[in-house]
């Protein structure tokens, strides 16, 4: 049987199984929210052992932000630092989301920004499972192995800012692992369909909800 693929189309049976929008349901962005920060700080950590681990003797900048200027662009170029790498982060995280709705429904796909919140959807099309699990984690995996590999040979002024890269992506796709480990409680036949504010999952009328 062949493996089903994203429509513009619901499939016939299928009915509204399932919407999930984190912006509305308070006690889950709380609890998200608390995740997000506890993994920004176990990915911070754990990536600086990694780096020690990857080039030890190399040490230099992994703690804080070194820099030879001085005065007042000593105290603002941290936070410039960190604006720009936020900045970069959103962009990749969202570019990546955008690239595999587009690899696999080949349409349009949308992007916007609303004030924090960033997203790539793809609300023209209700995509299969399997093919969303992948678009819900590829930046998580792609920017960690990237920003990993790059720890190798970057010059050690630019290992901090990797690494806060790392761990604010980690943070930021707490919402995408979630919907993942969402996914895989239920069954391989149901749709999902992202409008990025949020996303509805479709199934047979015959399946029963399971949260």
């Amino acid at each position: 049987m062949n493996a089903p693929k994203a429509t513009k189309t619901l499939p016939d049976g299928y009915n509204l199984f399932q919407s999930l929008n984190l912006m509305k349901d308070n006690k889950l962005l709380l609890s998200l929210s608390l995740l997000s920060i506890a993994l920004f700080i176990v990915a911070w950590v754990g990536l600086g052992w990694l780096f020690q681990w990857l080039r030890p003797g190399v040490t230099s900048g992994v703690i804080s932000f070194s820099f030879t200027v001085t005065g007042l662009m000593d105290i603002l170029m941290p936070f410039i630092i960190i604006l720009l790498v936020t900045f970069v982060m959103i962009i990749l995280h969202e570019a990546i989301h955008g690239i595999f709705f587009r690899v696999f429904t080949g349409g349009r796909v949308k992007f916007a920004f609303k004030g924090a919140y960033a997203y790539a959807a793809s609300p023209d099309y209700y995509l299969p499972k399997r093919p969303y699990m992948v678009v819900s984690l590829a930046p998580l995996v792609l920017i960690t192995i990237g920003g990993v590999l790059a720890l190798l040979w970057v010059p050690v002024n630019w290992v901090t800012p990797i690494i806060l890269l790392l761990a604010m992506n980690a943070s930021g796709a707490v919402g995408d692992i979630y919907v993942f480990w969402l996914l895989t409680r239920m069954e391989d036949d149901v749709f999902i369909k992202d409008f990025g504010e949020k996303m509805n999952i479709y199934a047979p009328y015959d399946d029963v909800a399971i949260v």
